[in-house]
């Protein structure tokens, strides 16, 4: 399958990476706002067509399908101008803007019957589904930690005035949308839609948030969720049960994932080893298009509109209010 990318940042280079181990994906184009930066990844890459714009791309007639690493606040817009155009999507994280969004992307998908993924990793590896059938192992859940925390590489220009689009509010961005998304989509891919949820955070003059903790609760457990652009943690997502624990190394890739018995203290790894986590989502947007499938079964779109109608409650909460919000 012939892929174009929209965008080149740092995740294009992941997805470049991953989609060496994918023996059916060959991309074939790449854009950008600037044609020089999409030359640069294209002579980086070797990939044989650069464009100066995605709609040039599209008209270009080279790609069955587009990978979307554009800023946040464009999901919407550049996912629904490709099913539009019957070219299935997979749209970087986080899905949409707020839990509309995501339902008119969803809605465009199913008007066009064409493939639209939302690109949240670690959903879509061997090891999260091999973590969601161990929890038995822990007995009865009580209650998990799920932690997310890294210094942004560009917080630093945000301190010198230099308005990174990292944290710009215009760009629908800030730790929730970031990392946060991560926490959130694994949290409920887990264990469902919370009954409540409770969020609070530390907002900057931006608009967004720099960091932020919500509580999620069930019937019988709860899930702490912290998630933060402006400082690191050394702490890991920790599920917590009556019976053990399951330790998670990395919450956007389940690299590594064991369980400690409570009694024994004996630790069995969950985990398989796995060179590049995003090879996933690239094969099942192969395999379900080929299926005649609009939505991955490993993601369907019921659990990202759960996931966006969560995120956006937790914003509205902490007091993050986005253009798109109020369209």
């Amino acid at each position: 399958m012939k892929f174009g990318i929209v965008g080149t940042n740092f995740v294009s280079d992941f997805f470049m990476e991953a989609q060496q181990l994918v023996e059916e994906c060959e991309v074939v184009s790449v854009c950008d706002l600037t044609l020089e930066k999409a030359r640069a990844f294209a002579d980086k890459y070797n990939i044989p067509n650069a464009y100066g714009s995605y709609q040039e791309m599209y008209e270009s007639n080279t790609i069955d399908a587009v990978y979307l690493a554009v800023p946040n606040g464009l999901h919407k817009e550049l996912s629904c101008y490709f099913l539009d155009r019957k070219i299935p999507v997979i749209c970087e994280k986080p899905f949409g803007s707020n839990a509309d969004e995501v339902k008119e992307m969803v809605e465009c998908a199913r008007k066009n019957n064409t493939y639209l993924e939302d690109a949240i990793v670690p959903l879509y590896t061997e090891n999260f589904w091999r973590t969601k059938e161990a929890l038995p192992k822990i007995g009865r859940l009580r209650r998990a930690i799920i932690c997310y925390g890294k210094y942004s590489s560009r917080y630093d220009a945000y301190l010198r005035g230099e308005n990174p689009t990292t944290f710009r509010r215009e760009l629908s961005n800030g730790s929730t949308m970031d990392l946060g998304v991560y926490a959130i989509s694994d949290a409920i891919a887990l264990f469902g839609k919370p009954n409540k949820v409770y969020a609070s955070g530390i907002l900057l003059e931006s608009g967004v948030d720099a960091l932020g903790t919500a509580i999620f609760t069930y019937d019988d457990f709860e899930v702490v969720i912290m998630h933060s652009k402006v400082t690191d943690t050394i702490m890991i997502p920790e599920i917590q049960g009556e019976e053990g624990n399951i330790y998670i190394d990395l919450l956007s890739r389940f690299n590594e994932v064991w369980f400690v018995d409570r009694k024994t203290h004996e630790k069995e790894m969950i985990s398989k080893p796995w060179p590049h986590g995003m090879s996933w989502e690239i094969q099942d947007l192969i395999d379900n298009v080929k299926e005649g499938r609009i939505e991955s079964k490993k993601v369907p779109h019921q659990l990202s509109i759960d996931i966006h109608e969560i995120i956006t409650e937790c914003r509205r909460q902490m007091g993050v209010v986005y253009p798109a919000d109020e369209k």
